[in-house]
């Protein structure tokens, strides 16, 4: 059976073994919504171009190119496709470094030029090979695996720390701020009825400066934005097989099962019970 375009899934498998590292290889037909963790993300392109907003700037991932989000900054995915490929990598450096080891590692990787056509040749090439070497062994998980990835992302600590060019990024700007609130608003009260008003007014914007703030920040519209959310809420449901598909809607925060399967069906160009059916797939077939 031929894969279905439509269903090439992006995923990060759990922390395994303690270490506090995920890993794991993703395309561009699986959009990830602007959002913010304590980890450190490295992304390496590995096909086709992929678009990645960090803090409000556009970048570009092509194949060969990596980038290095900080801790605690706003980020997101932007769908390109399925022929975009990436790696992604993520650690928590407060976790995974011996305390005292490298003062101010967490913070270095914030304040380092992002994108790899910033940085030497030389420095981009010794982190490239740390990347290749740390999936490598994680994915394969030999004798001894944690060590080698923790020895290799300690090395790409050290090279961040030494070789990558310093980006002053100054405070946050108060328009982070509104981000970080509105998401925080959407993430509690999607299940709610929301509207572009009632949000504002509940966080205490004008409607029309929330709108052009939110569009400019995330790419999308406030409305664009939620339904994104409530799909993605769906999405991880249909992976429960025990859950009838018509409690979905509800459950993901859609006001009628109608609006739910055309909102699914123009983002997959399947239904939902189509897209179950290929995880299931996915899975070995299993009934």
């Amino acid at each position: 059976m031929e894969q279905n375009e439509h269903f090439t899934r992006a995923f990060y498998e759990a922390p395994i073994s303690g270490l506090p590292v995920k890993a794991g290889e993703m395309d561009g037909g699986r959009a990830f919504l602007y959002h913010w963790h304590d980890s450190v993300e490295m992304l390496y392109g590995l096909g086709g171009a992929t678009s990645v907003g960090v803090a409000g700037q556009p970048y570009a991932l092509g194949e060969g190119d990596i980038l290095i989000i900080g801790p605690g900054e706003s980020h997101c995915v932007f769908p390109s496709g399925h022929q975009a490929r990436r790696l992604c990598i993520l650690f928590e450096p407060g976790q995974l470094f011996p305390q005292g080891l490298f003062p101010g590692t967490k913070s270095c990787f914030g304040q380092i030029a992002r994108h790899s056509g910033q940085w030497p040749a030389d420095a981009k090439e010794r982190i490239k090979d740390c990347i290749s070497q740390i999936y490598e062994e994680y994915s394969a998980r030999r004798p001894g695996w944690e060590l080698l990835v923790q020895a290799r992302l300690m090395k790409t600590a050290a090279v961040a720390v030494r070789c990558l060019p310093k980006v002053e990024r100054g405070a946050k700007r108060s328009e982070d701020g509104l981000l970080r609130k509105v998401l925080a608003y959407l993430s509690a009260e999607y299940l709610h009825e929301i509207t572009l008003d009632s949000c504002a007014n509940a966080l205490g914007f004008h409607p029309a400066y929330l709108s052009h703030q939110f569009k400019a920040q995330t790419g999308v519209s406030f409305h664009r934005y939620l339904v994104n959310l409530r799909l993605i809420k769906a999405e991880s449901m249909l992976e429960d097989r025990a859950l009838p598909i018509a409690h979905i809607p509800a459950a993901s925060g859609f006001v009628s099962p109608k609006t739910f399967y055309r909102a699914f069906r123009q983002k997959h160009g399947v239904s939902p019970g189509e897209y179950r059916k290929h995880l299931e797939w996915e899975r070995g077939g299993e009934a």
